[in-house]
């Protein structure tokens, strides 16, 4: 159930990602940031399943968190942190004259 909640997230995201630089910018940068988005998933969920399985094995914690879930779960908050970094506003500071 784990997964399918996080997928869920990742694609509203995307969802999200798409509309809002469509209306800030153009169908091009929609296009762009979401092909963006997408090649942090997969070379995350790769990154983040690879510790997961040094350091929990093949089974993970339990069987709710098996190691797929441990993962995705890291993978999350680690996206989380990185695009709250690259995609918010920059701070504009005053011009001075």
């Amino acid at each position: 159930m784990i997964p399918v909640l996080i997928f869920w997230m990742h694609i509203t995201g995307g969802v999200y990602l798409f509309v809002k630089r469509y209306y800030e910018e153009t169908l091009s940068e929609a296009f762009l940031s979401l092909g963006f988005a997408a090649i942090v998933f997969t070379a995350g969920w790769t990154f983040s399943s690879f510790v997961i399985h040094l350091a929990f094995g093949e089974k993970g914690i339990d069987p709710i968190l098996n190691s797929d879930s441990l993962s995705l779960i890291l993978l999350t908050v680690l996206e989380a942190i990185f695009y709250k970094i690259w995609f918010g506003k920059p701070k504009h500071q005053p011009v001075d004259a």
